[in-house]
């Protein structure tokens, strides 16, 4: 006893002598971890489990293998995705030689070592399966080749039986873990949970890739094999957990805590994407964990797309139920990365009841990782941004290095993938501590996310969609959380549901008031919030009063309380004062209600977006520039562009400014925050120039422009913008053929330009509508020849199907199997594309499309198109009158013709030829605008 006692206290004075060394690859100072475990080392995650859904993780690197207490740090694996799935078949013994062989009845699979193993089935029944590196075929990994022998095609039999060991039965596995044909060398290996067991394919040309772990299901003959081929899961785990990483004093926030592995993301597709109902059912599994044990469970998912209709996702209702049913599991989620534009909040990050993680890059993560001197933290620019839903609920380092398996050839990942585990170890150190502190006392979820985001410290020049609630602290949200308990917050606390205007949504609303254009405002308009509370079966009365108060002056509360009275619902009413708002830019206020008694405690916070976008008109020939503009490292400059009526080109520059630092970049998002293009780097070198994009066939609404100001320099950048629209629209039906060679256009606006005329027939594209019903996997064949440069497919689903899924995988495979190129959709449309590198007439590829329905496979619809473009576009003559150039003058006709032939190029009958009439400009030589057009030959 003693002894143990001694090992604690001396691991416990390693941790603090660790603790002192300031941390610059995972940083721990500026969200106050590194002060919170120097105050209290006993409370570092100690008596919570994290569970890890992802990739899965690596529980042999150093770093994930014990917590600081000397524990097992990993203490339960599965996977939920069927990467890892080995068949199992009835096998018999027999004597071959001298030897005793397991072998099945094709004789397709055997061992020997039936003799010599240390265990025997207890019923005599037997079974057999492989561990084929061929499974292993298109991993994100590339370990084909496990044991470094140079051949991928190598197999490791496995046997798997009934034992009873010390009056108690259960299974156990032999694995021909070194490929000699015999398991008497091996040991026997157990589900992971019981003794920890892991096994290694020993490689020769130095570390095992791999580490493997197990889950014996008889009932469905199949071992499950759990292993991170992915990464991303291990790197995860490390920043929200680890201890010594590497064999150094780096360590993850809550080096104390436990860890489940749930592996949601087959990483054979593109980026690990989930499967089919595997989210959910992780979901479920760890709802059974935090019911079954006493600990604190603190889930941890760096997983998520964009969201098409912001909180409606099925995997969004799925954990607002679940969560609601279960307030004692604590929920962390990346908020995407689809920065920086506003609305972008992935899925399932929207749900209400999740604590969604913005990014942040310390600025001594950005020194000693990334080589750039910051002046300050900064929000990083991919860090998905708020709009309709109030997210991210706050911000947490997004940049380190961390653990990572032994295959992977970088340690070091950004993103808000590992901000949110950051968030995870914070909520496993809070939670430590309560443990420790009011050991009878539960904390409900919603109770822990208040006490967060309250504590959280703003960051300077950032809205609440950049940072939420702010940069969150530790020691901030332990001090509050405390006062919560002792004022009885516990059995008082509530929470609430509001909705509000949002004209962009389907039905007009979201839990934030939000409006992308306001251009149309004249301050005389009322706006309401509805607010009712979530635990409507709560029997006791319930009445309570609230103040209403603004942080902005622009936002106006027409009440100065309300009340709730049961299971009733209140309104707010706001107007907006114009004068405040009246200059292009974006507004971003908050309500906040507050419980009217001596506590004053925070109950529910409102939120209100407001853009009033920059104008293009006759008055400004559709043309506006911004001149000798400065922007910080990091920093984001945003202008919000109303597409005038009749625009249907936007043309956007970005300059340099002669011998002054620039390094910059422009961003654009769609109107319904997508993200549609990313300039190339304006940088010094360009001394003056300039990076610049015609945007043609736009939609109407208002884009984002961003200019981003590079984090990789401590330097200001010197730029200069501006953005132009032209309107020229086709009038007639877009089809031409040998009858009707002409196309009919007008200017819309009141310019006049002249242009030089081309065309290009570019290739063929089909259109085809796949109904799915039930299924989660469409293959489709097609051919590239050997005149074609390239296939594109686009995959377009309504936003309802869009709402159904967890993931959308794409996949061109060549007739070996071997992935060629692997997507995914991250809004409701996509594409992939393979180039014709073959050296051959023609060849057959596949297509296969992978929907992760977030509940079971369903009903769905997928639009797929195919473009297939030649090696050598074929062009065309396009004149006036006979003149390869043509000048549109405002609101008259034009009519062109076109004079084109047949290509010789193979075109399938049912598919439709297509080019472009291109229009350069006669003064600077580039195309400023395209029509697409199609032939009927």
């Amino acid at each position: 006893m003693k002894l143990k006692i001694a090992v604690i206290i001396l691991i416990s004075l390693i941790t603090l002598s660790a603790q002192d060394s300031v941390q610059t690859f995972l940083s721990l100072s500026n969200t106050g971890v590194a002060e919170f475990l120097k105050i209290h080392p006993e409370y570092d995650g100690r008596g919570t489990i994290i569970l890890i859904l992802d990739t899965g993780v690596d529980m042999g690197i150093e770093g994930l293998q014990k917590t600081s207490t000397g524990e097992t740090k990993v203490i339960d694996v599965r996977d939920f995705t069927g990467e890892g799935d080995i068949n199992l078949y009835d096998c018999k013994t027999e004597e071959q030689n001298g030897k005793e062989y397991f072998i099945n009845e094709d004789k397709n699979l055997k061992v020997a070592g039936a003799d010599r193993l240390k265990y025997k089935a207890v019923d005599d029944k037997y079974y057999i399966g492989a561990l084929k590196e061929t499974d292993l075929k298109n991993s994100m990994s590339h370990t084909e080749d496990l044991n470094g022998n140079g051949s991928d095609s190598d197999k490791y039999v496995v046997v798997a039986f009934q034992i009873k060991d010390s009056s108690k039965s259960q299974w156990v596995a032999y694995f021909d873990t070194n490929d000699n044909g015999d398991l008497s060398d091996e040991k026997p290996i157990e589900n992971y949970n019981i003794k920890f067991d892991t096994f290694h394919i020993p490689n020769d040309k130095g570390l095992p890739q791999l580490t493997f772990a197990i889950n014996i299901f008889p009932d469905q003959k199949k071992i499950s094999l759990h292993f991170d081929d992915g990464a991303h899961g291990t790197n995860v785990a490390g920043i929200a957990a680890g201890y010594h990483i590497g064999g150094t004093y780096l360590d993850g926030v809550a080096p104390g805590a436990n860890i489940i592995s749930l592996k949601i993301g087959n990483n054979k597709y593109s980026g690990g994407a989930t499967v089919s109902e595997s989210m959910k059912k992780a979901f479920l599994f760890a709802d059974k964990i935090s019911k079954e044990r006493s600990q604190p469970c603190i889930i941890n998912m760096s997983y998520g797309i964009g969201s098409e209709i912001e909180g409606k996702a099925d995997i969004e209702l799925f954990l607002d139920t679940l969560l609601l049913n279960n307030p004692y599991l604590y929920v962390c989620i990346s908020n995407g990365n689809d920065g920086p534009g506003i609305s972008t909040a992935g899925l399932p990050a929207a749900s209400g009841r999740v604590l969604s993680s913005g990014a942040v890059l310390p600025k001594e993560v950005g020194r000693d990782l990334y080589g750039t001197e910051l002046k300050k933290d900064i929000v990083f620019f991919f860090s998905s941004r708020g709009g309709e839903v109030a997210k991210p609920d706050i911000c947490s380092p997004g940049a380190s290095a961390s653990t990572v398996p032994n295959w992977s050839t970088g340690d070091r990942m950004a993103g808000t993938s590992m901000a949110s585990p950051y968030t995870a170890g914070v909520l496993s150190l809070l939670m430590s501590g309560i443990v420790k502190e009011y050991p009878e006392i539960k904390i409900p979820s919603f109770l822990l996310y208040k006490a967060i985001r309250n504590s959280a410290v703003n960051m300077e020049g950032y809205t609440l969609l950049d940072e939420g609630a702010g940069y969150i602290n530790v020691n901030n949200a332990f001090t509050l959380l405390k006062k919560y308990i002792d004022m009885g917050e516990v059995k008082n606390f509530e929470s609430y549901s509001i909705s509000s205007f949002a004209p962009n949504m389907p039905d007009g609303k979201a839990p934030n008031l939000y409006i992308r254009n306001g251009s149309y405002l004249t301050g005389n308009e009322i706006y309401n919030y509805v607010i009712k509370r979530d635990n409507v079966l709560k029997k006791d009365q319930f009445f309570r009063i609230y103040n209403i108060k603004s942080n902005s002056d622009w936002l106006i509360p027409i009440q100065k309380k309300i009340h709730i009275r049961n299971n009733q619902t209140a309104s707010v009413s706001v107007r907006f004062d114009m004068d405040k708002i009246k200059a292009p830019g974006l507004y971003v206020g908050k309500i906040t209600g507050t419980r009217d008694d001596k506590t004053g405690m925070p109950e529910f916070q409102m939120w209100a977006t407001v853009v009033m976008p920059y104008q293009f008109n006759q008055s400004n020939n559709y043309t506006q520039a911004w001149q000798n503009k400065q922007i910080a490292p990091g920093d984001i400059e945003r202008y919000f562009i109303e597409v005038p009526a009749g625009g249907t080109a936007m043309d956007v520059s970005l300059s340099g400014i002669k011998n002054e630092f620039t390094y910059a970049y422009f961003r654009l998002f769609k109107p319904d925050g997508e993200e549609l293009y990313v300039s190339r780097a304006l940088t010094s070198e360009d001394n003056g120039g300039t990076v610049e994009n015609n945007f043609y066939n736009i939609t109407p609404g208002v884009y984002e422009l961003d200019v981003e100001g590079s984090y990789r320099t401590g330097k200001i950048s010197n730029y200069n913008l501006s953005v132009g629209f032209s309107g020229i629209e086709r009038l007639d039906s877009g089809v031409l053929d040998s009858a009707y060679q002409q196309i009919k256009i007008i200017n819309l606006y009141n310019n006049s330009d002249t242009y030089n005329l081309s065309g290009k027939i570019l290739g063929y594209e089909n259109d085809i509508d796949i109904e799915l019903n039930g299924q989660d996997t469409c293959s489709i064949p097609f051919i590239l020849r050997r005149d074609e440069a390239l296939k594109e497919f686009t995959v377009t689903l309504s936003k309802g199907d869009f709402e159904k899924i967890t993931d959308f995988s794409l996949i061109i495979f060549d007739k070996e199997g071997s992935a060629k190129e692997k997507e995914a959709l991250t809004y409701s449309d996509g594409n992939i594309d393979i180039e014709n590198t073959f050296n051959a007439d023609s060849v057959k590829l596949r297509l296969m499309l992978i929907p992760a329905f977030a509940n079971k496979p369903g009903k769905m619809t997928i639009h797929l198109k195919e473009k297939t473009f030649f090696n050598y576009p074929i062009q065309f003559n396009v004149s006036d009158n006979s003149k390869s150039s043509t000048t549109l003058y405002p609101d008259i006709e034009k009519t062109l013709d076109c004079e084109f032939f047949q290509p010789y190029q193979f075109i399938p009958e049912n598919a439709s030829p297509f080019g472009k009439v291109y229009f350069e400009s006669e003064l600077s030589d580039k195309i400023k605008y395209e029509i697409p057009v199609y032939f009927n030959f």
